[in-house]
């Protein structure tokens, strides 16, 4: 699948060629010095970034008010940590793929994998931003014999093109944040699970419910295709294992949302229950979460954001159904 018909400029190639080196690099540096690498970097890195450290610190006051400072800034440099290492889980995932092996050699899912084996497909799989969701993804479209999912791709056509062809050696097909609902959407018709990770602020047309105790701007594709085709909702998380490249992947809940005639109540009802069910994941291991991203940014402010907010659904729901 191409990430992008623009034409490849000079500084495309270069950036693509750094990447590949950089990625190469980082593959082969023996899986404990990279790591311990990657935690001394995230800690330093949440040091120094006040914006990041006020963020956590707020976003964490929220899920645990009964925590300390102390302990708020130790999960949220543990956030930090954690997202270093994810760039070094996507280079070796990438080594391993092309020396012939799958994400499930380094995931132990024999328990996950029997549950999600007593699913009837097409399922919507969801998840948050918690232990290696890059693995993760990689591993449950190797499990369900192919996958679907959304994610937001960079501007170099090179990278990108390159990426999603070793995701698709997995049976992993992406596609862009922008306009890929629909291709995932196709995908499911033809009997492929949906992947989608759900819990980073929607700055546009986003659907508004508590989330850790404060109103949040929520993503809400997944549940408005999942209401509408009738698609049941499956919670899975990939989560670290002793800070290395080695995790275990773990299904917390599954619900089919409610249909009752009312688009918007059921809508949020469903976001409401998601929302739900990704705190209880998350809180499996909260060293291991994002903790570090401004969840809170957008809010329901004005009665023109609303207006937004109903148009913006209309236009999804014709994305789903195909219309144009």
């Amino acid at each position: 699948m191409s990430s992008s018909r623009r034409k490849v400029r000079i500084s495309d190639r270069v950036i693509y060629c750094i990447a590949r080196l950089a990625i190469g690099v980082a593959a082969r540096v023996p899986q404990w010095l990279g790591y311990r690498c990657a935690a001394g970097l995230g800690r330093l890195w949440f040091y120094f970034d006040g914006r990041r450290r006020r963020y956590a610190v707020k976003f964490l006051q929220n899920a645990y008010p009964d925590l300390s400072e102390r302990e708020h800034l130790r999960l949220g440099a543990c956030a930090m940590v954690n997202l270093f290492m994810v760039p070094l889980d996507m280079a070796r995932l990438t080594r391993l793929m092309g020396r012939g092996r799958c994400a499930r050699d380094v995931v132990k899912c024999d328990d996950a994998a029997l549950q999600l084996s007593q699913l009837p497909k097409p399922f919507m799989a969801v998840s948050a931003h918690l232990g290696g969701w890059e693995v993760g993804a990689v591993c449950l479209a190797e499990l369900l014999g192919g996958a679907h999912g959304i994610a937001r791709l960079t501007k170099n056509p090179l990278l990108n093109d390159w990426m999603l062809r070793t995701r698709q050696q997995s049976g992993l097909r992406m596609h862009s944040r922008r306009g890929g609902l629909r291709g995932m959407a196709r995908g499911m018709e033809e009997g492929y699970v949906g992947l989608q990770v759900i819990d980073q602020n929607q700055r546009l047309r986003g659907t508004f419910a508590p989330f850790f105790g404060k109103l949040a701007s929520c993503e809400r594709s997944a549940m408005s295709l999942a209401l509408r085709k009738g698609y049941p909702v499956v919670f899975v998380g990939v989560l670290r294992r002793n800070y290395r490249f080695e995790f275990e992947l773990v299904v917390t809940e599954t619900f089919r949302p409610k249909v009752t005639g009312d688009k918007q109540a059921d809508l949020l009802a469903a976001v409401t229950r998601a929302n739900q069910a990704l705190e209880r994941l998350i809180r499996l291991a909260p060293e291991q979460y994002l903790w570090i991203h401004d969840r809170y940014r957008t809010q329901p402010a004005t009665v023109e954001g609303e207006a937004a907010q109903v148009g913006g659904e209309k236009g999804e729901e014709d994305a789903i159904s195909g219309e144009e």
